[in-house]
């Protein structure tokens, strides 16, 4: 068995790297380990896989890679197992929604009895553990390792790789067979529990919403402290939960909150009655419990790695890394969790490290530890102080545990002890460092020295009012170093008594958020317009969301862009202001809110809930009293008249009140306000809507390519491909244009859907060297950011062969435009087709002032003219006056070979159709 590692930078290297080991010829197992974009990643295996065809190919896209000893990024590895022996494998696909025995692949596998399996998941689209249980029950006794596939840290999607295959969905494995074949699996782990345990309540397979009974986001703010919702789950990483199956404790870090926001999604599945805890580790500890593996001769190596673990570790992971890896060569990856093999049966890890090693020959395998495991606490101030301090205020007996970890936890909170007059008798080290103040100036002294002036006094009586009274006291302070400037703790203050009962001392134990209240100071001026001082457009998403109102007004003032072109910015810039001042000073009567979406578009809500018919009539009013004066500026009266939507929906009121808004601007009439509320058509336009949007987020918007053959004697045979695009929708269906496109073109959506379809078309022309054709309509000629994205691209790929089809249905009002765009293409070598030629109205002109290269011949047109003499002639006209032309001629719609044959006797070049091809996903090299 030999080991080849390849780190991806060109095709051309990559190709000499095959040469150079006869992997040709050869044959093995390939890992792909890849922190690039799915569309890169399918289209090099696609032709890895065709380079070496007698490899077996496995993979998953990761948060960061593996390779002889180093952490990578956004990089691309290939690790070549190459097979010396009578070692095999097979790679399959397992549907997890259909029981394994009932795959017959995987069946016929596991019947084989493979040593070994290779496996590889995504959780966000699927619960890993049911797979895991499976194989354990059909195979019991065989080995399992792998990773849980990741995406870069976004938490939101990830992707899969088998064979020349990228997949979004399900499980990708190999089953490794072999007499001679021996392997060995080490897990690294170095966590251990703190505080309570808690009991999962509420669970479905990796996603929680429960513990104790109570919500499990409530649990994490109470417990790890409120800033666990923020930048979630990065923040929280360092303190997993952790159970007991069997002998071994099993980490879970989670990925992701659940779709309904109201649950946590982990990389592994809980369930309900299993008992749980927080958990945490030091950095020592964690890279003590690795060893440092040796080279050995014939020995594979693989590593996988929890990203969860990186993150901990940020900077020394490479040190465990370089220990695992750097003698013995090793690729791998970081996952969000790994698959391993414990106590001989399966298990899922997080927060993990696993070893994997193979041999056609070494029975064993050696590593030497370099020292041993080391324990301490976490150094993570704030979180650990939260944990241990609501512990101990939650449950006595954990107070005893508070006091023997003392000295961690003086070293990472800020602890202070005052006598029953508040006299500071006791300062820690940290609080000296946060406040600037030596211990000597501080003992003595009471908190004031700390005080900062904007502190309201309220809060300290309110605060000496409940010690006072044997309470514990906590909340928010801010306060002031000695050199002035402020930072902001979290403090929590509880009395401690004599035997008698009377208070001797009080004890504040405060965490440092400064930086959260810095960010949420951040984020507050994000949500707030600089201009006009409202909130803004993104705190009214937010708004809505967290509020139960149901209806939205946008105010727009009519022909600003004239206004400002004519007065200049500045001088709009003054109107805005002075509109907004005007609103918000009129909604307030009303009991409603004012924000500022952009230009001089404002949106109204209610503060709270109220009935359809009393919102549209104070909007009626309020647009009366706004327009009802002129607005002065400069000694210039300006008289405002607006545009008004409203839209009243549960879940998309700003989206029915954008869309009504955009009706009212055709209006003529000033006093028009149009109100839209939920319909089946516009419930329909919003689903394709939200599919569309998150298909281009997701990466699930792919091409389907249609091909065109040449029909006409004596013209020369050319490969050419019309690429079509498809949605895979949430429920796996493939969605064709005419479900979603007509909705699409109202959007902005609809210029990435033709920017990521030209992509494709470039891409695919690229690999296959053939001419691929892209639909244009008029809209996107008329987009001058869409028309510079296409020259951009074909600019930087000279190679592509790439026809444009602008649809001839669709009325063309500006040739100047459509001039410039067809100049800039061709000048780039690419060519011009008239789509569903025959349709409109325009067709001679559309020729003269177009000159295209090609005229596609509408369907209705083609579809009929073996039974219809009107469309017989029709055709036949435009295939003669194109042959004058000199232009060529594509018939769509083929059908039958009918149809075909009378196409052929009028002499068209081209013909494309069912008949000819049906549409496909993807398309070979010429």
């Amino acid at each position: 068995m030999q080991q080849l590692t390849h780190l991806f930078e060109s095709k051309n290297a990559l190709l000499a790297f095959i040469a150079q080991h006869r992997l040709t010829d050869r044959r093995g197992l390939v890992h792909v380990f890849s922190g690039k974009r799915d569309v890169e990643t399918g289209l090099l295996i696609q032709w890895l896989k065709r380079n070496v065809p007698n490899f077996a190919l496995i993979g998953a896209s990761t948060y960061g890679e593996i390779v002889t000893g180093q952490c990578r990024t956004e990089s691309l590895v290939l690790q070549f197992c190459v097979f010396e022996k009578n070692t095999t494998t097979q790679v399959v696909t397992i549907d997890p929604a259909s029981p394994i025995a009932e795959q017959p692949k995987v069946a016929a596998g596991l019947q084989r009895q493979p040593k070994l399996i290779i496996l590889f998941a995504n959780a966000f689209r699927s619960n890993p553990d049911d797979i895991i249980e499976q194989l354990s029950f059909h195979s019991p006794g065989c080995a399992v390792v792998g990773g849980i596939a990741a995406d870069n840290g976004a938490f939101c999607s990830a992707y899969l790789l088998i064979e020349d295959k990228l997949k979004t969905d399900g499980v990708v494995c190999a089953f490794v067979y072999g007499e001679q074949l021996n392997f060995a699996i080490k897990s690294y782990q170095g966590w251990r529990p703190i505080g309570k345990k808690f009991v999962v309540t509420k669970a479905q397979g990796n996603h929680v919403y429960e513990l104790d009974n109570r919500p499990i986001i409530d649990v994490y703010k109470e417990y790890i402290g409120e800033h666990a919702a923020i930048q979630f789950p990065r923040n929280v990483v360092e303190f997993p939960l952790m159970l007991r199956q069997g002998s071994r404790s099993i980490l879970r870090a989670p990925i992701a909150f659940t779709d309904c926001q109201q649950g946590i999604k982990y990389a592994g599945a809980l369930k309900e009655g299993q008992q749980v805890s927080f958990s945490f580790a030091d950095v020592s500890a964690v890279l003590a419990s690795a060893p440092e593996f040796k080279a050995q001769a014939g020995v594979f190596t693989l590593v996988y790695s929890c990203a969860a673990r990186r993150l901990f570790l940020k900077g020394r992971i490479t040190e465990e890394v370089e220990r695992l890896s750097k003698h013995t060569g090793a690729a791998g990856g970081f996952f969000y969790g790994e698959f391993s093999t414990v106590d001989k049966r399966p298990k899922l890890l997080n927060l993990s490290t696993t070893v994997l090693q193979l041999s056609e020959s070494c029975k064993t395998f050696e590593a030497s530890r370099k020292s041993a495991p080391q324990q301490s606490l976490p150094n993570s101030t704030q979180s650990l102080a939260n944990l241990a301090s609501k512990a101990s205020m939650e449950h006595e007996a954990l107070l005893f545990s508070l006091q023997q970890h003392q000295h961690a936890l003086s070293s990472s909170a800020i602890i202070s002890i005052t006598n029953a007059a508040g006299i500071i008798t006791y300062v820690n080290r940290k609080f000296e460092q946060i406040s600037g103040y030596r211990s000597d100036e501080l003992l003595g002294n009471t908190h004031r020295l700390i005080r900062h002036p904007k502190m309201k006094g309220k809060v300290f009586e309110q605060l000496w009012a409940t010690i006072t009274r044997k309470k514990r006291w906590q909340g928010l302070l801010r306060n002031r170093r000695k050199d002035g400037s402020s930072y902001y703790v979290k403090t929590v203050i509880y009395p401690v008594t004599d035997e008698r009962g009377n208070i001797t001392e009080y004890v504040s134990i405060r965490n440092d958020v400064t930086d959260i209240i810095t960010a949420r100071q951040a984020i507050q001026k994000q949500n707030t317009d600089t201009l006009t001082q409202l909130p803004n457009r993104s705190k009214l998403s937010r708004d809505l969301e967290r509020t139960p109102v149901d209806c939205v007004a946008i105010f727009d003032v009519k022909n600003f862009k004239v206004l400002n072109d004519y007065w200049g910015i500045e001088h709009g810039d003054s109107i805005i202001k002075a509109v907004a001042q005007r609103l918000r000073s009129n909604n307030l009567i009303y009991g409603l809110k004012t924000y500022h979406i952009n230009g001089a578009v404002f949106a109204v809500r209610p503060i709270k809930p109220e009935s359809m018919q009393l919102f549209n009539s104070k909007i009626t009013r309020i647009k009366k009293a706004a327009e009802s004066s002129d607005i002065v500026v400069s000694d210039h009266h300006h008289e405002l008249n607006f545009s008004v939507g409203i839209g009243h929906s549960a879940k998309r009121a700003l989206a029915y009140a954008e869309s009504a808004v955009s009706e009212a601007k055709q209006e003529h009439f000033v006093t028009s306000i149009i109100t839209r509320t939920e319909d089946a058509q516009t419930d329909n336009f919003y689903f394709w809507l939200e599919e569309t949007k998150l298909a281009l987020l997701e990466n699930r918007v792919i091409p389907y390519f249609q091909e065109v053959v040449t029909i006409a004697e004596n013209s020369p045979e050319y490969t050419k491909y019309e690429a079509l695009a498809r949605i895979r929708l949430r429920n796996g269906d493939i969605a064709s244009p005419g479900q979603f496109l007509n909705y699409l073109k109202k959007t902005r959506y609809y210029t990435q859907l033709t920017r990521r379809m030209v992509d494709f078309a470039i891409q695919q022309s690229l690999s296959s060297a053939c001419w691929i054709s892209v639909n244009l309509a008029t809209q996107d000629i008329l987009d001058k950011e869409t028309v510079n994205y296409i020259v951009t691209a074909l600019e930087r790929h000279r190679n592509a062969q790439i026809i444009f089809e602008i649809t001839e249905s669709e009325s063309i009002k500006d040739f100047n435009a459509m001039d410039n765009f067809i100049r800039q293409v061709r000048r780039l070598e690419a060519k011009i087709a008239i789509d569903d030629f025959g349709s409109g109205y325009s067709n001679f002109v559309y020729l003269a002032e177009m000159k295209p290269d090609y005229i596609k011949i509408d369907g209705s047109i083609i579809k009929s003219i073996c039974t219809n003499e009107n469309s017989l002639h029709v055709a036949r006209s435009i295939i003669d006056m194109a042959t004058n032309l000199k232009i060529k001629t594509i018939a769509e719609f083929v059908g039958d070979a009918k149809t075909l044959e009378k196409l052929k006797s009028l002499g068209a070049e081209c013909a494309q159709g069912y008949f000819i091809a049906k549409p496909r996903a993807m398309i070979t090299a010429a």
